[in-house]
């Protein structure tokens, strides 16, 4: 039986000393046509293994419901990796942060009001059990023991960051150990006592994550776990960029620098990211920067050797250079590189707004607002309908608390759009009389990195209060009774033969011919924010701002030869000139 094994000198694979140097490319970050591709562009960048998390919130959208098919057969992208001769490091969560939504947590999860998530809270157990056990029967063939690629499993993903709860850790552990997952245990943190103490047990290995400042991170590890191997499970190849921001390329000397210090230093080192790929659909998950609540860019780029695209960068050929050195191996390129095709003739269809779609759109009425998730409803858009009077002196409204972004309407007229709201935020209405008022909230993902992680969407307090001005009361009243809309964007209008107003929502199509399926790179201009679909496939979010290009990565998979459709959902259209080109740079 093969085996995997450590002590403090090192990696030991079938009783022979090995450094493990691997990259991380995530499956479902990337179309299955190409994962041959990535994962031979990491073999001949010097690396010897693979690593990869397991997606929880894709692998069960609905409870109880698993999918491990097409994109989500992570059996055959190991398969592929074992086949041009990678080990495996698979970290199965059931926490990934990894920019996901939710940490890769599933947002019905959210649906119990009194769990505790990642922790021995008997709810949340029982719900991830099912899970992992699932994943581990399909990994089990896959391990090195019975002839598979796989080295380590991890446990938990960074918990030293959040948390201290070791029984929750152990339960873990002990239900892998259950499932026949005989291999070795990895668990990965920042590189502190506190991190590392409360994030890993003793009989795991127990490595950190870093980008910078190597050698001071490592004498930490080695402090802390002096009779294990030095490793590096998370070596930041680049940083993450949020909508709006555009974070400078890391310099290729100074990366190479760090790298052949922790190629020197440790026996275990994984490249995050190999390949980053892309956030497709709604998964881009948010982070908070001060009181601010910021979505992650639906391109996963982050600086690593391999771009978005599966290209190798200057950073690959540096990095490969240090690898194939430090592994003793001959350095080879045989994979080939996409060249981003151009397609013209791009076609105007037309366009409907929201209201004139023919979308038939789930409601409910509620004595008080709820929050998207109280409306099993996990990602996209939510409305609320209220309805109000105000007299001579009129009034205004106060929303209560979100963390997104609303739009608000007062009898069908745009008024304002407030971000990331405390509660508060008044919405001013002047004339007397009956009024109907439609909050409209965009979701923009939720926090992945959080000590407090329940992360709700749509309006969270209770109603929506008006104050009434008259001379001498000013009375406030709560209100009640609301319809709520579910708009999760997984259905496309069959019309487009409308005229879309200035500030509300619509779709647009175009349609474009295909003599090749080639990659391509699609680029929005004159539009907001929203979503935009390939013949039906969620390419991720859009969202435009000023000096930052508007693009969405199309790989050749999701064309047709032939007529291929894009729509593309605006949340609020503005009377400006659009246009969309298809090509790599606008």
């Amino acid at each position: 039986m093969k085996t995997v094994a450590y002590d403090k000198n090192g990696i030991y694979i079938n009783g022979k000393k090995e450094k493990i140097v691997s990259g991380a490319i995530h499956y479902f970050r990337v179309v299955p046509e190409y994962w041959e591709d990535r994962l031979l562009k990491l073999k001949e960048s010097g690396c010897n293994c693979v690593e990869t998390y397991i997606c929880w919130n894709l692998h069960e959208k609905k409870q109880g419901e698993f999918d491990f098919s097409g994109w989500l057969d992570f059996t055959k992208f190991l398969e592929l990796s074992q086949k041009l001769g990678l080990y495996a490091i698979v970290r199965p969560g059931p926490y990934i942060c990894s920019e996901w939504d939710l940490g890769g947590l599933p947002w019905w999860l959210l649906k119990y009001p009194k769990i505790s998530l990642r922790c021995s809270d008997e709810t949340y157990l029982s719900l991830c059990e099912p899970f992992l056990r699932k994943v581990c029967a399909l990994l089990r063939p896959h391990l090195i023991s019975n002839g598979g690629n796989i080295i380590f499993v991890q446990i938990e993903n960074e918990y030293g960051s959040v948390g201290n709860d070791k029984k929750y850790l152990r339960w873990l552990k002990d239900l892998y150990i259950e499932e026949g997952i005989d291999c070795e245990f990895v668990t990965s943190d920042g590189a502190s006592d506190t991190q590392l103490n409360a994030g890993t047990l003793p009989d795991v290995l127990a490595t950190v994550n870093l980008g910078v400042e190597p050698e001071r991170y490592l004498n930490v590890l080695k402090r802390i776990r002096p009779n294990q191997p030095c490793g590096i499970m998370e070596f930041w190849n680049g940083r993450c960029d949020t909508f709006g921001t555009d974070n400078p390329r890391r310099d290729v000397e100074e990366i190479k620098n760090s790298l052949g210090v922790v190629l020197d230093k440790t026996e275990i080192l994984s490249l995050y990211m190999f390949h980053g790929g892309t956030n497709f659909g709604f998964m881009n998950g948010g982070t908070k920067i001060g009181e601010d609540s910021l979505p992650y860019a639906t391109t996963y780029d982050v600086d690593a050797p391999l771009d978005e695209y599966g290209r190798r960068t200057k950073k690959y050929y540096a990095e490969q250079e240090l690898i194939c050195k430090a592994l003793g191996k001959e350095v080879v390129n045989t994979a080939k590189d996409v060249i981003i095709k151009e397609y013209r003739d791009i076609k105007y269809i037309g366009e409907c707004s929201l209201k004139e779609s023919g979308l038939k759109l789930n409601s409910m009425e509620s004595l008080n607002v709820k929050t998207m998730e109280e409306c099993d409803q996990g990602f996209g858009y939510i409305i609320y309908e209220m309805h109000t009077e105000v007299y001579e002196h009129g009034g205004y409204i106060i929303l209560p608390e979100f963390g997104d972004i609303a739009h608000i309407y007062v009898d069908g007229k745009y008024q304002k759009t407030i971000s990331s709201c405390k509660e508060g935020e008044k919405i001013e209405l002047k004339e007397s009389g009956k009024h109907t008022v439609f909050v409209v909230v965009e979701a923009l993902g939720r926090l992945c990195q959080s000590v407090k992680p329940k992360n709700f969407k749509g309006l969270l307090g209770d109603s929506l209060v008006a104050r009434i001005e008259e001379p001498v009361w000013h009375p406030q009243q709560v209100y009640y009774n609301y319809k709520i809309y579910n708009l999760p964007v997984d259905e496309l209008p069959e019309k487009y033969d409308g005229k879309a107003s200035v500030n509300e929502p619509a779709f647009y199509k175009y349609e474009f011919m295909a003599d090749t399926k080639e990659d391509t790179v699609l680029h929005l201009k004159g539009f907001t924010r929203g979503v935009a679909f390939i013949n039906g496939f969620n390419l991720g979010r859009h969202w435009a701002f000023p000096d930052i290009d508007n693009k969405l990565y199309i790989p050749a998979p999701l064309l047709k030869e032939g007529k291929n459709e894009i729509v593309i959902f605006d949340i609020l259209h503005k009377d400006e000139e659009k246009e969309i080109i298809l090509r790599e740079n606008w």
